[in-house]
């Protein structure tokens, strides 16, 4: 990926880190029920991102705290080697961390996948089916899309914020 491009959304997410996900819709992939091979995908992302259970694997592997907490979401952790016009389901771009209420280390609560606006006009073929909506995020130009695939989100798999995460 373009360096420049890389160090456009760095500090773009730096910058912005307060209205990151302003103009979200909470209502983006609410209740939608993914079908059944979409499970299978997303048991798939459970399995290749349980070893970022532990934090520190995911710190070794590349992915950065970028200073952003959103409530009812989580600190964001990106790699931006990944930040490109792919989905690979397998592969998020950025893991989503809940901090421990008992003042442990932070947990891994879901994953986050973004493509850049300006390298896919339209939303992403993601996941199997219609149950992901991904979102146009135009403080950070990137296609945005949550999959709670640790914690359990009443709204949906693919809503963008989660009643369980403080």
């Amino acid at each position: 990926m373009d360096t420049r491009i890389v160090a456009a959304l760095a500090a773009g997410l730096l910058a912005c880190a307060a209205a990151a996900h302003e103009g979200h819709d909470a209502e983006k992939g609410k209740g939608n029920k993914p079908p059944p091979l979409a499970v299978l995908q997303l048991d798939e992302v459970r399995n290749a991102t349980a070893r970022f259970l532990d934090i520190d694997q995911a710190l070794k592997e590349g992915y950065v705290d970028i200073g952003l907490f959103m409530p009812k979401m989580g600190w964001h952790y990106m790699k931006n080697a990944l930040v490109d016009a792919k989905f690979d389901p397998t592969k998020p771009e950025l893991l989503v961390y809940a901090d421990d209420p008992c003042g442990g280390e932070r947990r891994l609560v879901a994953v986050e996948y973004a493509v850049p606006l300006s390298l896919s006009k339209r939303a992403p073929a993601g996941f199997i089916g219609r149950a992901d909506e991904w979102d146009a995020n135009q403080t950070f130009q990137l296609w945005t899309l949550h999959a709670w695939v640790v914690e359990h989100n009443p709204d949906g798999v693919f809503a963008p914020f989660n009643p369980r995460v403080d």
